[in-house]
């Protein structure tokens, strides 16, 4: 860590024994696509209020079918009005390229040039048809490699205090699970893979619809979260089958870690089956929810503590810090956490350790531990007969 003023946060991790003030709902979208001749560049910068400004940047479903249909599905989801900054690349652009860290990345240029406030990013691309296609673990090889580049990019915007969770499509799914990567074995946290698909002729991924529910839904909440209703009436997998046909494999491609839409038999309509990332079960950000609650905690942090930095600090005769000042410097965090985080959480604790050097050091040291809620994952109920006169 360099000794540049300023507040540095370190996730913890591995302890959940897992076998709008900050504006956790703002969301982004790099898609491939054409430009427009007068109204639409690539790489460049937009921000969208609805879809009247699809008319306004000259998109349509025949220039840009893509983003004619992920900005419409995003919509229909967040809802008029919702903040969405979008970026297109050329249609020879990888997924790989695009979420690769750098400064000249497009996922690079769409944080910055959204000012840090995206915390929800999706991506999606649909193939021209020169493109070579390889599905040997069967999705198509760049969304794979695209994984690791997003998780680095992700990791490094963080760093700058600019945290967000993304959304990569299962591209081109085989419709086998032979073979099929599994991102539950990756260690892509901040990335989800999402096979749901709601295009019938290009079987393209779901992203601006899953975008859309998960920018409408509380940061601790999951997208799948049956009392939001369902999310379309009917869906695809990103091979072209519809959601009730692959029925069958959706315990494994459960377990494998995708996102993917399901029926549930009393229900309408499709449903998602939670919100997994490309990690472990046993990662504590292994969930949607969980990542967007340790981001929000992440930046209410910074912004509370931010004022702090080279501010003087009493001690005491024995060198360790005032106690009453330790006292006060966690009822700020305590009480931001409290005020922006209320109904998120299940509870907080801050806590400062009078017993530092902070002459010697300059570093003040702050353990912030946060209980997340729960999730009811699987109701089992024990259903039987009963005779009151046996």
């Amino acid at each position: 860590m360099g000794n540049l003023p300023g507040v540095y946060i370190t996730l913890g991790n591995g302890n959940l024994g897992r076998t709008t003030s900050t504006n956790d709902g703002v969301a982004g979208l790099i898609l491939t696509g054409n430009a427009v001749q007068g109204k639409l560049e690539l790489n460049k910068h937009y921000l969208l209020s609805g879809t009247a400004d699809l008319a306004a940047l000259g998109v349509n479903s025949g220039n840009n079918f893509l983003v004619d249909k992920e900005v419409r599905a995003f919509y229909a989801q967040a809802g008029e009005g919702a903040e969405l900054h979008l970026m297109l690349v050329s249609q020879a652009t990888t997924l790989t390229a695009i979420c690769s860290p750098g400064e000249d990345s497009p996922v690079n240029k769409l944080i910055n040039s959204a000012g840090g406030r995206i915390r929800l990013l999706g991506v999606n691309k649909l193939a021209p048809e020169e493109y070579e296609l390889n599905t040997s673990q069967g999705i198509d090889a760049d969304t794979i490699t695209a994984l690791e580049k997003m998780q680095q990019s992700a990791e490094a915007s963080r760093a700058a205090i600019r945290p967000f969770r993304a959304l990569l499509p299962a591209a081109s799914w085989n419709g086998s699970t032979d073979n099929l990567y599994k991102p539950r074995e990756g260690s892509f946290n901040n990335v989800a893979v999402i096979l749901a698909s709601d295009d019938a002729v290009n079987h393209t991924a779901a992203i601006g619809l899953v975008l859309g529910r998960a920018s409408k839904a509380e940061a601790h909440q999951s997208i799948g979260r049956v009392k939001n209703g369902a999310i379309a009436t009917t869906g695809y997998f990103t091979d072209g089958s519809l959601y009730t046909d692959c029925s069958g494999m959706a315990e494994l491609l459960n377990d494998a870690g995708y996102v993917f839409f399901m029926k549930y038999p009393t229900r309408n309509g499709c449903y998602l089956n939670g919100d997994p990332m490309a990690a472990p079960a046993t990662d504590d950000y292994s969930q949607l929810y969980l990542g967007r609650v340790i981001d929000k905690a992440v930046t209410i942090i910074y912004d509370t503590y931010i004022t702090e930095v080279l501010d003087n600090i009493s001690v005491e005769d024995d060198g360790s810090l005032d106690p009453n000042q330790c006292i006060y410097l966690q009822n700020q965090l305590n009480g931001a956490i409290a005020s922006q985080m209320t109904g998120q959480i299940s509870s907080s604790e801050v806590y400062i350790d009078p017993a530092q050097n902070i002459i010697a050091t300059g570093k003040l040291c702050v353990s912030a531990l946060i209980v997340p809620k729960g999730i009811i994952n699987q109701i089992n109920v024990d259903l039987a007969f009963n005779n009151p006169a046996k």
